[in-house]
């Protein structure tokens, strides 16, 4: 079961359920379902000027067809960088992501005491937060909400109660 399918029936048991069972925090990506007209390499983000309880928020398809990704931020065990949560597009990274424009170690989050933060790992395509570059190992902080762009995907960033608000939105 891939982890949207297993966050989908964490809402069904409830925010407290969920909070309990789901990491601290997560990414998501919003995409076009794989049709003719739309072959998946759509990518869908949260936009922060609208109202952000539907999904994909300002962004609607002529299908209406979208399928999210989650990525738990959370470490696989025996990873590199113990402090860190590694994305990149090869599989030794927490996050992998399978896409030409991530580089194999491109960015990585941390939480800082209660505070999550971004920076980019000096990757080839770059990192940016709200569509602002990131410079190469400067930690940002990063708010719910915030739309992280990894080469030229889009990742948004919720803590796990924005994160379970959201996906019961969209049941």
């Amino acid at each position: 079961m891939d982890a949207a399918a297993h966050y989908r029936q964490l809402v069904e048991l409830g925010r407290d359920e969920f909070l309990a069972a789901a990491a601290p925090a997560a990414l998501v990506r919003y995409r076009a379902d794989e049709t003719p007209e739309f072959s998946g390499q759509t990518t869908l983000t949260l936009d922060e000027t609208v109202d952000e309880s539907t999904l994909p928020i300002g962004k609607e398809l002529p299908d209406g067809h979208v399928s999210v990704e989650i990525y738990p931020l959370a470490k696989k065990p025996g990873a590199s960088f113990a402090d860190r949560i590694t994305i990149g597009r090869t599989p030794n990274n927490d996050i992998a992501i399978n896409d030409h424009s991530v580089s194999r170690l491109h960015a990585y989050v941390r939480l800082d005491g209660k505070t999550w933060v971004v920076a980019d790992a000096g990757s080839k395509n770059g990192s940016w937060m709200r569509g602002k570059a990131l410079e190469p190992r400067k930690e940002q902080p990063m708010a719910s909400h915030a739309v992280v762009r990894i080469g030229e995907v889009d990742l948004t960033f919720f803590t796990a109660a924005d994160l379970y608000e959201s996906l019961r939105a969209m049941s």
